[in-house]
C-alpha cells in the first residue's frame, strides 16, 4: 500500500490503476524487488516481527505499525519528489491524530498540533526571508525556501501523535538529524567539488526519524 501510495499521489493526486495491473505474480514480484519497494517491505515487514516478537504495552502493536507505514509513505514521496502533498497530510492529521487520542488525550493533541504546526511555521517564514536576503545579496534569482510548507504541516501531523511537549523533542531529533547529515553532506560535495550554493535536501525524513526517536525513547 505504501509503494502503491507514493507511486500515484504525486502524479495523479488521486487513487489510481497500480503501475503492475494487469496482474501476474511475475510482474508483481518484479515490482517489488525494484530497490525502494524493497526496502519498504523489507523495514516495514522487519518493523511488524519485532513489534510482535517484543511488544510494547504502552503503545499497541498496530498503531505502531500504522505510525510507521505513514511515516514510509511521506519519507518515500519527499526523496523521490521533494514534495509532501497536502491530501497525505491531511490524511495523517486524522490518522494519527485518532491514534494520538488515544495515546495522550485531546488537550495534549491539540497543543501539541499547533506547537508543530506552529513552531515550524515561524521556521518556515525565518528561512524564506534569509534565503531572499542572502540570494538579494549574492545577486541570485530567488527559487524556494529549504523548509517548505509541507515540513509545516508534517510537523502538525506530527503534532497531534505525540502531542505537547513531546513533540519538542521530535522537532529537536529532527532538526539535528537534519543538520547532521547536511554538514556530512556539505562536506562530500566540497570534497566532489560539487557544491552548489543554496542547495537543499527533502526534510520531511528528518522530522519522521525525529518523531520515530521520541517515541522509542519513550517505550525504552
Amino acid at each position: 500500500m505504501v509503494c502503491y501510495l507514493a507511486d500515484v499521489l504525486p502524479t495523479q493526486r488521486r487513487l489510481a490503476k497500480p503501475v503492475w495491473l494487469p496482474f501476474s505474480f511475475a510482474k508483481f514480484f518484479d515490482y517489488l524487488k525494484l530497490p525502494r519497494n524493497a526496502a519498504v517491505l523489507f523495514l516495514l515487514t522487519l518493523m511488524a516481527v519485532l513489534l510482535f516478537v517484543f511488544p510494547v504495552n504502552a503503545f499497541p502493536g498496530y498503531q505502531l505499525l500504522l505510525v510507521g507505514a505513514y511515516f514510509a509513505l511521506v519519507i518515500v514521496i519527499d526523496i523521490e519528489h521533494r514534495l509532501v502533498l497536502h491530501m497525505v497530510s491531511l490524511g495523517g492529521a486524522f490518522l494519527l491524530g485518532a491514534i494520538g487520542l488515544q495515546w495522550v488525550g485531546l488537550t495534549r493533541v491539540l497543543l501539541g498540533g499547533a506547537a508543530g504546526f506552529g513552531v515550524m511555521l515561524a521556521l518556515h517564514l525565518l528561512g524564506d526571508w534569509l534565503g531572499r536576503l542572502l540570494a538579494r545579496l549574492r545577486g541570485r534569482a530567488w527559487q524556494d525556501t529549504a523548509l517548505g510548507f509541507g515540513d509545516v504541516t508534517i510537523s502538525g501531523v506530527i503534532g497531534v501523535l505525540l502531542g505537547w511537549p513531546s513533540v519538542l523533542s521530535a522537532l529537536f531529533f529532527g532538526v539535528l538529524f537534519a543538520g547532521a547529515f547536511s554538514l556530512l553532506y556539505l562536506i562530500w560535495a566540497m570534497a566532489q567539488r560539487s557544491y552548489t550554493p543554496m542547495m537543499s535536501i527533502a526534510y520531511a525524513p528528518f522530522l519522521c526519524l525525529g518523531a520515530m526517536t521520541t517515541i522509542v525513547l519513550a517505550i525504552f
